[in-house]
């Protein structure tokens, strides 16, 4: 358990050699090492790319002090469905502790993987405009300790591979409430 405070903020062009120097792979796991390699060659390029400002990406740091903890970032994204439907939603780009942080908890008992999940959620709520509410990512199939983070947070649905050994997970589409007092299908009242 770590006794620290820790903070989240937006990522910008004077943290390059604070990103340059993350470490998240703690072997040689492929998809460990393509995060690293993303997050240290490419976050802060993608999430400033005036190319892609209409997706409205944003880079999130997690910090202890001057430490980087973690890292995360989103998008907005359209998603194809079957029958050429388009779906709005939010790609989860990229989530990824430092390797000093992966499995520890802060003093209050937060896992890191949570504080930092949970914030890069907060922040997609309150993008303005706002965002839709499908939230999606893509993993690797061995990495169980994502895949359950994300299943915590609701991503548990299966969508389309986009390469045989990567999931492709997004939030569930569940129905919203219905209100009576809004539905139209509702009985009208008899008189």
């Amino acid at each position: 358990m770590t006794d620290v405070e820790w903070r989240l903020r937006v990522a910008g062009a004077a943290d390059a050699d604070l990103v340059a120097a993350f470490r998240c792979a703690s072997d040689d796991r492929t998809w460990q090492v393509q995060v690293e390699r993303f997050v240290r060659s490419n976050l802060l390029d993608w999430a400033s790319d005036p190319r892609a400002a209409s997706d409205d990406p944003r880079a999130l740091l997690l910090l202890v002090a001057d430490e980087l903890v973690g890292v995360a970032a989103h998008e907005k994204a359209v998603l194809t469905a079957a029958g050429g439907c388009r779906v709005s939603a939010t790609k989860l780009q990229v989530a990824a502790l430092a390797e000093p942080w992966q499995g520890k908890c802060f003093a209050a008992g937060d896992r890191a993987s949570d504080v930092l999940m949970s914030a890069v959620l907060t922040d997609v709520r309150h993008r303005r405009p706002p965002r839709h509410s499908h939230v999606f990512a893509v993993v690797h199939e061995e990495n169980h300790r994502s895949l359950a983070l994300l299943a915590r947070y609701g991503l548990t649905e299966d969508l389309s591979r986009p390469h045989p050994r990567y999931r492709r997970v997004i939030t569930s589409a569940r129905r919203p409430e219905r209100d009576p007092a809004r539905d139209p299908a509702r009985e009208a009242p008899r008189r």
